[in-house]
């Protein structure tokens, strides 16, 4: 398959990229020509819970897309076995179902997705890119439990890493902005899903998330880390089963399980201007987790040189940014609060005088599978 683009600025020259996003809440699909432009772009979210209605709703939703040559899917997780875009064959297809045990509720909407493509458009080439090949540069100290050394064997137990498509932009954005990557950045991808990332010379070296996307900070709905004791006594002692604590961790926990409110920040926010006690909590402890993840990667990288925040609550939430980066004053971070109030896409909210540089980005998870897409060469 060649998807290699020409860069003559003629669009007729250039491979289109349909992306597709098959989140665990929405549906996004972006057509892209090989120098970024967007042609068509849209996000919706799931009418149903159910697989078949869900395949209905993609294969009606890329009907609607313009012409495109090739589809990028981003997919959550590609384990051991894929480090790196591929094309989507039987075979692939086939080990990509076997890996969807690993994130479930990920990786079904994404198999979802390109069984939908498939069907509409049989003879289009598909290919995976992957949320975990960034983290693939994860030293064995960092990408490992401290478990029996034989199960991590025997069942492949380590720490995988998410987000990696989101990151993997925010590197490149953050060094066109900067003039140069910076050589110690924090990543804080903040969401419904959120986790925080030490890279270092523009490669992964830690991160929040682990084996699975419910390691690390609190989220929207997920609960982040949680001590294994915890889960144990939950089963031994007081009768809650496997099948029950996957969806409370998963769905019933995070801001939405500490305020009874939502997953969504900005309904937890508003019920604790309106003196919501628990709402008050979950924003605090929220914010408390993300800055004791941050610090654990300040040790990590030996220091840092500039934090990006980028994802929903990264772009859009100007008191997160300021609370959070507040308690790392010690280290020469000083924001811009003006600035930082009313920015919601790509620029500095530092200082000129902060040590550390303040980054707003925009998460771009389709120009990163458009970059991936475009990297693979016949053979690959």
């Amino acid at each position: 398959m060649e998807v290699a683009a020409e860069t003559s600025g003629d669009t007729a020259f250039m491979t289109r990229v349909l992306v597709v996003n098959t989140g665990s809440s929405s549906l996004k699909w972006t057509v892209l020509t090989s120098d970024k432009q967007v042609l068509r772009d849209a996000n919706e979210p799931w009418s149903s819970d159910e697989r078949n209605a869900r395949v209905k709703q993609i294969r009606t939703a890329l009907t609607q897309a313009p012409a495109f040559d090739v589809i990028g899917h981003r997919v959550v997780h590609g384990g051991t076995l894929y480090r790196d875009a591929v094309l989507i064959d039987a075979d692939v297809r086939a080990q990509l179902g076997r890996l969807a045990s690993l994130a479930p509720e990920h990786m079904e909407c994404a198999l979802e997705g390109i069984d939908a493509a498939q069907s509409a458009f049989p003879g289009v080439a598909q290919v995976a890119v992957f949320d975990t090949a960034f983290h693939a540069t994860l030293g064995e100290a960092a990408a490992g439990y401290g478990l029996p050394f034989e199960w991590t064997e025997r069942f492949g137990i380590r720490r995988f890493g998410f987000h990696g498509l989101s990151v993997a932009h925010a590197v490149v954005r953050s060094g066109e902005i900067l003039g140069a990557v910076p050589e110690r950045l924090l990543v804080c991808h903040l969401g419904n899903g959120s986790s925080i990332t030490a890279v270092k010379g523009g490669r992964s070296i830690d991160t929040t998330m682990g084996f699975s996307p419910l390691e690390g900070v609190m989220m929207g709905t997920r609960s982040g880390s949680v001590d294994p004791g915890v889960l144990l006594y939950l089963q031994e002692h007081c009768g809650v089963d496997v099948g029950e604590l996957r969806e409370t961790l998963t769905s019933r926990s995070g801001l939405r399980g500490v305020s009874g409110i939502s997953g969504d920040l900005r309904q937890v926010l508003a019920a604790a201007e309106r003196g919501n006690v628990r709402a008050e909590l979950a924003y605090d402890r929220f914010v408390h987790l993300l800055r004791r993840g941050l610090g654990s990667m300040l040790g990590v990288l030996h220091g840092v040189d500039a934090i990006a925040f980028t994802g929903g609550v990264g772009e859009n939430s100007a008191r997160v940014r300021s609370d959070v980066t507040r308690a790392f004053d010690f280290c020469g971070v000083e924001l811009n609060e003006a600035v930082n109030a009313v920015t919601r896409s790509d620029g500095l909210v530092s200082t000129s005088g902060s040590r550390v540089s303040v980054l707003v980005l925009r998460s771009r998870e389709d120009l990163a599978v458009l970059a991936a897409v475009l990297g693979l060469r016949p053979g690959a």
